[in-house]
């Protein structure tokens, strides 16, 4: 598994348009696969895409005839990103799933050649420097070993693949190093064109317990759980448990349960529509009735209410200089990628 698990780091870089780290390569086409689902729990259209057969072909792609992608690769890839998301990919998905990391492979396997015709270089030093880092983000050198064990790859193979991730990463550098030049004119213009973007609203600290429920939880279950909500609602209001307690005891939102159910200042716009109706109706340290939301039951506990403000320019300069160059890299590394396909002759099997 390994092999596509290293692969897909610097998948990630050609996603985001950035730069790579040799994290293991489970993880730019698992949060492809999050990403499928967040866009279809919003919109029920599914982008088209040309139908992947049931039965793979022994090779699925062939990259400048001297590299090619194979079924086992494609396949170890998808089951490396359902792993990560924790899920597998619903049938409906399949297609698009199926493309997309198969694109994002053959992306990876174009700079790779790219990097070996500019001559781009990886030194020992930079190799395990990589691997320190991740080594090191493991508690225990035992767990990382274990964790090579489970990807059934050796220290040496792992050695191989981030070699192969900072020549990718260093040849995106190298191309999209441009997109550091933004001067300040046009900071200051983006701000004047845009003063939507460096203005707020009322800003609300907001907590809340969640009661998650299933999308595809019974009738019954919905019922328990907004039973749930309403007993521990009850609690709190009658003094009887407090509300950051109840939070880190019951709350199924994983993110916030261990800070006492806190999200923070909330503006309106950042939720959903059940969740900020109920929110913004409070007043400071007032508790909301249980609230239904597509993830559960809710009760929001509403805090520090804070006037909208217009954020100065000498403040939002540095966003917005990291806004355009982020821009700018997109758009390069578009066409990066555009003319390496373009000039290149790269073969879909499937």
């Amino acid at each position: 598994m390994k092999n596509t698990v290293v692969k897909t780091t610097v998948l990630l870089t050609i996603t985001l348009h950035g730069c790579s780290s040799s994290e293991p390569r489970g993880t730019p086409a698992s949060e492809s696969v999050d990403a499928h689902a967040a866009e279809v729990a919003e919109s029920p259209d599914i982008p088209s895409v040309t139908p992947v057969p049931a039965i793979l072909p022994p090779i699925v792609a062939r990259i400048n005839g001297s590299t090619i992608v194979t079924r086992e690769e494609l396949e170890r890839a998808v089951r490396a990103n359902e792993t990560k998301a924790g899920q597998v990919v619903p049938p409906q998905f399949r297609d698009l799933v199926y493309r997309r990391v198969l694109d994002q492979l053959i992306d990876f396997y174009l700079l790779l050649q790219e990097a070996e015709r500019r001559q781009v270089i990886a030194t020992a030093d930079e190799v395990d420097s990589e691997i320190e880092r991740v080594r090191s983000s493991y508690e225990t050198p035992q767990a990382f070993e274990e964790k090579l064990e489970e990807w059934e790859t050796s220290l040496e193979t792992l050695r191989e693949e981030t070699r192969k991730d900072l020549l990718v990463a260093k040849t995106i550098e190298m191309e999209l190093e441009t997109a550091l030049a933004i001067d300040d004119e046009t900071v200051r213009a983006f701000y004047d064109q845009h003063p939507g973007q460096f203005s707020t609203g009322e800003l609300v600290h907001a907590s809340h317990i969640l009661i998650g429920v299933s999308p595809t939880a019974s009738e019954a279950e919905r019922r328990q759980s907004s039973q749930t909500a309403k007993d521990l609602r009850i609690q709190i209001i009658n003094n009887d448990a407090d509300f950051a307690d109840l939070a880190r005891r019951y709350s199924t939102d994983e993110a916030t349960a261990n800070n006492g159910g806190e999200l923070g200042m909330i503006e309106r716009g950042q939720t959903g529509e059940s969740f900020e109706n109920a929110l913004f109706a409070l007043k400071s340290g007032e508790i909301s009735p249980v609230v239904e939301s597509p993830f559960g039951f809710h009760i929001i506990k509403a805090g520090q209410r804070q006037e909208g403000a217009i954020t100065p320019f000498q403040r939002a300069q540095t966003q917005i200089r990291n806004i355009l160059v982020q821009q700018k890299r997109q758009l390069l590394m578009s066409s990066f990628l555009s003319n390496l396909r373009k000039d290149g002759n790269v073969e879909i099997l499937i």
